[in-house]
């Protein structure tokens, strides 16, 4: 059946394979989580922890961004005076 599919379609079921592979590891981490849990842990706290970390996430990320951006201005000033110079 292999010889039947071009490289595109064989390259495509190989992701959605990869893609279930990983959807089933998730699920089973989720389970076990769900399983260890001594406590009665209710989904809604569980997901206002998550919400948490992605609000911090996302202000690093937009920290990491502008100090990145600093420093391509910083370099660039630094060019145009040597150039100037």
């Amino acid at each position: 059946m292999r010889e039947e599919l071009s490289l595109l379609q064989q390259n495509v079921l190989e992701r959605y394979q990869k893609l279930a592979e990983v959807l089933h590891s998730l699920d089973s981490t989720v389970k076990q989580f769900n399983d260890s849990s001594s406590e009665n842990v209710s989904s809604e706290v569980v997901l206002q922890q998550i919400r948490e970390i992605e609000v911090k996430i996302g202000l690093v990320g937009t920290l990491l961004k502008g100090s990145v951006y600093s420093l391509v201005l910083q370099r660039r000033q630094e060019l145009e005076r040597t150039l100037n110079s």
